[in-house]
């Protein structure tokens, strides 16, 4: 490669051989061609699934654009992600999982509307199809536009952006940060909120993406990891929650549904009444809290 190409496509990929494929082929495949894929075996080297993730990739692709770094120990997702950040040459940065794919023009879209874009806009987003076990297909499309700091802070199951639809300035990827490393789980959400800090987010309206059913459990979904997410980003967004007691409420309760599910009903409570002292007319307090109190 003679030059520095526009985009550079992160896939962090870990005990997912016969998936990561599928993936890789969809960024070859992107109707946006100015692009390195580097993809980032987190599965330790020598390992039989590093070996089998080498074998797909070698294996099934011969193409110039395609980077293959190896780490000597698995890191986790989140350093994962750093390491194709690190290598990156892109002005721009998307990320992909390995058990998700994406439609041929998602790139092209993406590009055309952050060259048009203010400077203060890091992240152009999309919409995505989420394909159900039994068949069925659901549209989600963004919902959070512009300085959007605030609606992620009270995020309640509204659509926050997706790691896999997201094209990221470097620079404020950079700026922000990148990803922390030491969080277990909701690292891609403590990332937003540091982007959201500094930069603005816009969107392509319309799905350009696809959340697999066959995707396997993440080491993310555990119950103590979620918990440790929480108390970790609750610590960092201290400031930002100060002056936004009703963020600070819905947070607190978010909170303690995620203690309870971890079975820490005391201090699930704790966090309950926190958060009820906070904003006490909100509705899902009040209907959560009789849920939470029978326990």
């Amino acid at each position: 490669m003679h030059r520095s190409p526009r985009v550079s496509v992160v896939i962090p990929s870990y005990r997912r051989p016969d998936l990561v494929g599928r993936a890789l082929r969809s960024v070859l495949d992107q109707t946006f061609a100015d692009l390195e894929v580097i993809i980032v075996d987190d599965n330790a080297k020598g390992t039989a699934e590093q070996l089998a993730t080498e074998k797909t990739i070698t294996g099934q692709f011969s193409d110039e654009r395609i980077r293959y770094i190896v780490n000597d120990s698995s890191k986790g997702g989140a350093e994962a992600r750093n390491v194709g950040i690190r290598h990156a040459l892109g002005e721009y940065v998307a990320f992909l999982d390995d058990d998700e794919d994406w439609l041929p023009e998602k790139l092209e879209k993406q590009v055309i509307m952050m060259d048009a874009a203010e400077k203060d806009v890091g992240v152009i987003d999309t919409g995505f199809f989420d394909w159900k076990k039994n068949g069925a297909v659901r549209t989600v499309l963004p919902k959070m536009q512009g300085w959007i700091l605030e609606p992620l802070l009270c995020k309640t199951g509204g659509r926050a952006p997706k790691l896999s639809t997201m094209l990221c300035r470097r620079s404020a990827l950079v700026k922000a940060g990148m990803f922390d490393a030491a969080l277990r789980a909701r690292q891609d959400y403590d990332l937003y909120i540091r982007l959201a800090r500094d930069f603005r987010f816009e969107s392509v309206k319309a799905p350009l993406s696809n959340k697999r059913t066959d995707a396997r459990a993440r080491i993310s979904g555990n119950p103590g990891n979620i918990v440790q997410g929480y108390e970790r980003i609750y610590i960092k967004i201290q400031d930002d929650l100060a002056s936004r007691p009703r963020a600070h409420a819905v947070y607190l309760l978010k909170y303690a549904i995620a203690l309870a599910s971890a079975g820490k009903a005391g201090e699930a409570r704790k966090k309950y009444f926190q958060a009820f002292r906070l904003w006490h007319a909100n509705p899902r307090l009040i209907t959560y809290g009789i849920k939470l109190l029978r326990t």
